[in-house]
């Protein structure tokens, strides 16, 4: 039986880990948040991951976190407007074809 908590507010820490992806412009790595929450990677991981489930931020395999848009209400502000294609044909670029 799968379930999924619901979460209606952020905890502190969570808070922290936003307000940091906020400053560093909406976009952020585990190893910077970690470094700057004082936390050891893996354990900024499993908060990050936890953080994706309940839709706040975006966690990407390369160790890339970016807010979506329930992280920028918990913070109380509106999303930035991105050029999507831009950040999308930049990330493609960095992938690698076999």
């Amino acid at each position: 039986m799968k379930w999924k908590k619901d979460k209606k507010m952020p905890t502190p820490d969570e808070m922290k880990i936003l307000k940091i992806i906020d400053v560093e412009g909406g976009e952020s790595t585990v190893g910077r948040i970690a470094r700057k929450m004082r936390l050891d990677t893996n354990y900024a991981r499993v908060i990050l991951n936890s953080m994706g489930l309940n839709d706040l931020i975006d966690v990407f395999r390369t160790g890339k976190v970016r807010l979506l848009i329930k992280g920028w209400a918990a913070l109380g502000k509106q999303p930035k407007r991105t050029d999507a294609l831009k950040r999308y044909l930049e990330d493609r670029a960095k992938w690698k074809t076999f």
